[in-house]
């Protein structure tokens, strides 16, 4: 849906993850690398990322000329993002590694952050993005919506999510 008006704010955070599903030699696109594996699925392995993630808002009017102020867009994302997932280590609760890692957080006060997908940049912008519907629902707000999120993982690979 295309709106009159649309801010962006973006965020940063730190965290690790892994793509514990990966298998370069099957799936979609693989017959571009000619289904051929590389010695390892690099993103298998435990590892992180500095993530930069954009939420879209929109509306087709103002409220005191804006969309809404970024002061109230960051407070509706804080906790998610400053709280939980910075500097944590996302993991799908379905990852065989899971007790492992969980067992090691409890023992040594580790930050997890338990999902249930896989946790690639796709994923991670669909749950965000969910999450901030919610909250504008959850607050009443009206006459704005959530447009699109998009997570960096790196400085050359982003994933955008909206409805």
């Amino acid at each position: 849906m295309g709106f009159k008006y649309q801010i962006t704010k973006v965020y940063r955070f730190e965290a690790g993850h892994r793509v514990w599903t990966q298998n370069l030699a099957e799936g979609r696109g693989s017959q571009l690398s000619g289904n051929a594996c590389p010695p390892e699925n690099k993103c298998r392995h435990l590892h992180g990322h500095s993530y930069v993630v954009e939420i879209t808002i929109g509306s087709d009017t103002l409220d005191a000329d804006m969309v809404m102020d970024f002061y109230h867009l960051k407070s509706a994302v804080k906790e998610l993002i400053d709280y939980k997932l910075d500097h944590s280590f996302i993991i799908d609760r379905n990852d065989p590694l899971f007790p492992q890692l969980e067992a090691m957080a409890k023992e040594f006060g580790l930050k997890l952050f338990v999902v249930d997908f896989v946790p690639t940049a796709e994923r991670l912008a669909e749950f965000i993005y969910k999450y901030l519907k919610k909250k504008f629902e959850e607050a009443n707000v009206e006459d704005v919506e959530v447009v699109s999120v998009t997570v960096w993982e790196t400085a050359t690979s982003k994933a955008t999510y909206s409805e």
